[in-house]
């Protein structure tokens, strides 16, 4: 069984890279990789920033994209809660590392990613939801916007409206990005075929499903796959 999320180590101590990856092992859903052995195509979801340099006065998180979680390695000695989380970061890690603690703050990390990824598909608005659930029981058919304005007892400007205030898109668009979500991880936890996984989601030629997803994913699914099954050892 492969890890889903990947948490990458930003820092120069082999040491601290090789703890935090034997001790993530428990929690099964997690690889702690050091930065440098990342490759093209495979992106952390989790960075956690060594800030134990004897010449770093302040914490600082790295200049990266906000929905990634950050984490700050700190001594127990120069631990300041307060700095800590001024500075941005989501939780700090305490040196020496104690097995517990790590396996605690990386599940948590997670967590809260799920949550994010099952906020991109659920709405408060019930008018919404319900589409969206329709959409998903039918997600291998091309279902007009017609039809489903019917469906659910609205028209199409108003369901339009109401998915571009939960979502900030239409409905087609929606269903677009659940059926690459939907595709990914299906990618990543099982070994269907990608025609089989592109029949299943509504589109009835490969090429098509492929170019789809790589523009979202950024690569075409096999080396996606290929990529999401590679387990790295850490230096």
């Amino acid at each position: 069984m492969h890890a889903s999320f990947l948490a990458a180590y930003l820092g120069s101590d082999p040491v601290a890279a090789n703890s935090l990856s034997q001790m993530a092992n428990s929690l099964r859903r997690v690889d702690v990789i050091d930065h440098r052995m990342l490759r093209p195509g495979r992106s952390a979801q989790i960075l956690i920033v060594d800030c134990r340099l004897p010449h770093q006065h302040e914490h600082q998180p790295a200049r990266l994209p906000p929905e990634l979680m950050q984490l700050a390695l700190v001594s127990e000695t120069g631990l300041h809660r307060s700095a800590v989380f001024a500075s941005g970061f989501l939780d700090y890690l305490l040196w020496p590392l104690i097995e517990q603690e790590v396996v605690s703050r990386l599940g948590a990390c997670v967590a809260q990613i799920e949550q994010r990824s099952a906020a991109l598909f659920f709405s408060a608005d019930p008018l919404v939801q319900k589409s969206c659930d329709l959409l998903v029981q039918r997600v291998a058919r091309q279902i007009p916007l017609s039809e489903l304005a019917r469906i659910v007892g609205t028209n199409r400007t108003t369901l339009v409206n109401r998915f571009e205030t939960s979502f900030g898109c239409g409905p087609i668009t929606w269903l677009r990005h659940y059926r690459m979500a939907e595709a990914a991880r299906r990618l990543r936890s099982g070994n269907e075929s990608v025609s089989k996984i592109a029949e299943t989601l509504g589109y009835e030629n490969s090429n098509n499903f492929s170019t789809a997803f790589k523009s979202v994913h950024g690569l075409p699914p096999l080396l996606y796959r290929k990529m999401a099954f590679r387990r790295e050892k850490p230096v």
